[in-house]
């Protein structure tokens, strides 16, 4: 946002402070700022501009709006072919350097179109430049003095503004009419060219003498302005003449001033009731100010198409597709390639879920089948004892005939069982040794005979009854397997 306006003329500056404030602007302060014959000389400038700015160190730097007057500026129309405004900033700056006869390096230049004729194979624009010089000098100083340059504007283009947003002025579309803006200032005459509200031409000749020499001072410097602004207007009629000044200057013009041009309307406007207001400081004029309001209002919805020669206009940014083109690439590869991971996660897992379902399932059914082969072994092993005639007193007399006589090992109890786990037909014998070694004697006769014998434990407990008996053994014996009778 822009703080301080100055108008940068060569042998003074006139600062201002201020806001739009419907159709005018409100000034609440304003100086001017004599300059010396000495252009390079400035640090009497800079110590003034310091003062009015209050700038304090530290601080961020107010940003300040120049505006040149018209003798600072180089205005050039030039005629393009009806092209998209896209495509203006190319093309004026290729005509630039036909044009113009400095260096196109050497100068600032910013552009405004004309509004476009209808029907017509071309358009019209109007090109602005200053030279490097002076806006660097401008630079340079407000840097000095702890400022910073925001916009640099044309003070015709602001004239313009002023008088658009004060309602002076109207957006027109016939070609031939002109208005023309005459500001009348102590110093020098600004004369403005307008179809509408946009600037054609503008001139800046020298002011009058005496009191009594303004209506011809006038007309000298509009003749002037109007013979440069030929090749420029082409064809027009002037339809109203537009002087802005001090009542006492405007008003030593005559009615009859207009009849060498046109026989336009003349509107004489007091700046001080039409365009700005406020508090001006001693010295400082509501003509003074004119094209400050302009700038001010510049910030407000713009009338006029004005110029900025430090922020000119730029062709728009050439989006590079290119880079969307390999990103949308490597996004879609990306996507599809998370596609086929996740389906193809999807499928193993779906794989991994079944082949968990068939290895639960075939141990289920091994558990089922090793089961039925037991009981199918256990039930084959029971038909047989069931089918053979076989009794346990039978066992006995056998077990009478293997086992060894009672001076070495005794029997002290029998029990007979049909069934176990694996297989059929159990004797367990509770008995006595008198070693170890009698009792292995034992189970190998057992072993011998066809009987299993289990692994066993023997333990030293004497026996009550015999004590020189001194080891306790229990046998589990499994029945002999059956064998087929030969005579069958």
């Amino acid at each position: 946002m822009t703080d301080i306006f100055i108008e940068w003329d060569r042998d003074r500056l006139v600062i201002a402070r201020g806001r739009p404030d419907g159709n005018r602007v409100l000034i609440t302060d304003s100086c001017i700022i004599d300059r010396s014959a000495d252009a390079a000389d400035m640090l009497g400038v800079v110590e003034k501009l310091r003062q009015f700015a209050g700038v304090a160190a530290g601080k961020t730097r107010p940003q300040v709006a120049v505006v040149f007057p018209r003798q600072f500026v180089t205005i050039h129309r030039i005629q393009l072919p009806q092209v998209a405004d896209a495509e203006l900033p190319d093309m004026v700056r290729l005509q630039a350097t036909m044009r113009l006869t400095v260096p196109l390096e050497s100068v600032s230049m910013d552009f405004a179109p004309l509004p476009v004729i209808s029907n017509s194979p071309t358009r019209d624009i109007l090109l602005v430049t200053a030279p490097n010089d002076q806006v660097n000098q401008a630079r340079r100083t407000l840097a000095d003095a702890g400022l910073e340059m925001k916009e640099l504007r044309v003070s015709a283009f602001c004239l313009a503004q002023a008088a658009a947003q004060a309602g002076i002025l109207t957006e027109s579309t016939d070609a031939s009419l002109v208005d023309v803006i005459v500001l009348m200032r102590r110093d020098f005459i600004e004369v403005t060219f307008l179809r509408g509200t946009a600037v054609l031409y503008s001139h800046s000749g020298s002011s009058w003498s005496s009191a009594d020499a303004i209506e011809r001072t006038l007309r000298s410097e509009l003749t002037r302005a109007r013979m440069s602004a030929a090749e420029s207007l082409g064809d027009h009629r002037i339809r109203r003449i537009l002087l802005i000044g001090p009542l006492d200057a405007t008003s030593s013009v005559s009615d009859e001033f207009t009849s060498r041009f046109d026989s336009a309307g003349i509107e004489r406007i007091d700046p001080a009731t039409s365009l700005v207001h406020g508090q001006l400081t001693s010295g400082v004029t509501a003509t003074d100010v004119v094209a400050l309001a302009g700038a001010i209002q510049g910030r407000s919805k713009a009338a006029v198409d004005a110029v900025d020669l430090v922020n000119p206009r730029q062709p728009p940014e050439k989006k590079d597709y290119r880079r969307i083109g390999v990103l949308g690439g490597t996004l879609a590869a990306v996507l599809l390639f998370a596609i086929i991971y996740f389906w193809r996660q999807g499928q193993m897992n779906a794989l991994t879920e079944q082949k968990d379902l068939l290895v639960g399932s075939n141990a289920s059914i091994s558990q089922k089948l090793k089961a039925g082969e037991t009981e199918l072994s256990q039930a084959e092993r029971i038909g047989e004892w069931v089918d053979r005639d076989i009794e346990w007193l039978d066992q006995l007399v056998r077990l009478q005939a293997v086992l060894p006589g009672t001076d070495r090992f005794f029997v002290k109890d029998f029990q007979f069982l049909t069934v176990q786990k694996n297989g059929t037909g159990i004797i367990q014998l509770d008995g006595y040794a008198k070693s170890t070694e009698d009792i292995e004697q034992v189970a190998r006769l057992l072993v011998e005979a066809g009987y299993g014998v289990e692994p066993y434990r023997p333990t030293i407990t004497p026996s009550s009854a015999a004590p020189e008996y001194t080891v306790k053994i229990t046998l589990k014996l499994s029945l002999p397997e059956i064998q087929d009778d030969p005579a069958s």
